[in-house]
């Protein structure tokens, strides 16, 4: 399990210029190896396909550090209220994925995190509008580029590694 942050993908770039179904594409496939594509036939199914389109509107992949990213941008970013985040990880399925990573890998990522939730925060606070985390489909055919530009949303950096 990875933790640190690490650009990999395109829909990692601030202006990039996939659709956000082709960056959906494009974070599957770099995931491929950690799990399929979920098919929304279930509610869980249908949550996880949110979170997933989440990840690539903000620009966030899969390490502990991206996830707790992506934890903080759906809690100050999108329309998801607290009350519903915590209804979703106190499902079967989502506690089930909560042991797997680990309480420790938990707790070291929020606390290594703290950077990332004050700079999300104010990021967030800089954004036209919050991101729907059910009503995404309308920017499904978008340059990705567009959509959060449309959102004024500024993605994190990357620290580029050799």
């Amino acid at each position: 399990m990875k933790f640190d942050r690490t650009k990999i993908a395109e829909f990692q770039e601030q202006d990039c210029r996939l659709t956000l179904r082709e960056a959906l594409a494009e974070f599957y496939s770099v995931n491929a190896h950690l799990f399929s594509v979920p098919e929304p036939k279930t509610k869980w199914t249908e949550l996880l396909v949110h979170h997933d389109v989440g990840h690539v509107f903000f620009g966030v992949n899969t390490s502990i550090l991206d996830e707790a990213a992506g934890d903080y941008w759906t809690l100050f970013g999108t329309d998801m209220s607290f009350k519903d985040y915590l209804a979703y990880t106190n499902t079967p399925e989502a506690k089930k994925l909560i042991k797997e990573i680990g309480f420790i890998n938990i707790i070291k990522s929020i606390f290594l995190g703290l950077p990332l939730l004050y700079r999300i925060y104010i990021q967030s606070k800089k954004m036209t509008r919050k991101w729907e985390v059910k009503g995404y489909e309308q920017y499904m055919d978008m340059p990705l580029a567009e959509v959060r530009n449309m959102f004024n949303l500024q993605i994190l950096t990357y620290t580029q590694r050799p």
